[in-house]
């Protein structure tokens, strides 16, 4: 059985006041997230949002073109049905996800403005972003919990007759 839950999240555009914060002073600074073309190698956060603009997660990386890139093409090619991959390409493909960034000077200042964003998120709604979960090791207990979860999933999307 569904439920709803009603949780607050924030439209990207909310992020923006924390994005202009951080580089407040910084020349040329930005002052929103971008869509399109990446350079090569450019250090970044980006932020996950369903087609309204709900932030649905926010992350960093070294090369942002490389990490969206990857993404993309995971959710792209994720077929629930077929092969259950991480629970936030899960989300992704389930929201029609799209993806915006923001480049950084480096790695470091990346790793800050996410920490940033994301507590900026918590205080402005009480929540992190709901997408979480990119750390799931091989032989961790949390791989073994999701490939119990995505076995079940599976298992009760075929009972309901969902999948073939």
């Amino acid at each position: 059985m569904h439920m709803d839950l009603i949780i607050k999240v924030l439209h990207i555009t909310g992020l923006l006041p924390a994005l202009r914060a951080h580089f407040a002073g910084a020349q040329e600074a930005p002052q929103e997230f971008t869509q399109g073309a990446i350079r090569p190698g450019s250090p970044g956060v980006y932020v996950w949002s369903d087609p309204r603009g709900a932030v649905l997660y926010i992350g960093c990386a070294v090369c942002l073109s490389a990490r969206i890139r990857d993404q993309e093409g995971w959710v792209d090619q994720y077929v629930p049905a077929e092969r259950w991959t991480l629970s936030v390409i899960h989300m992704f493909k389930e929201h029609q996800a799209q993806v915006s960034w923001v480049e950084t000077a480096d790695h470091e200042e990346a790793l800050e403005l996410e920490r940033r964003l994301i507590e900026w998120h918590r205080a402005e709604t009480g929540v992190a972003p709901p997408a979480v979960g990119w750390e799931c090791k091989p032989g961790s207990r949390r791989e073994r919990a999701q490939l119990w979860a995505q076995d079940l999933w599976r298992r009760v999307q075929k009972v309901e007759g969902r999948i073939p």
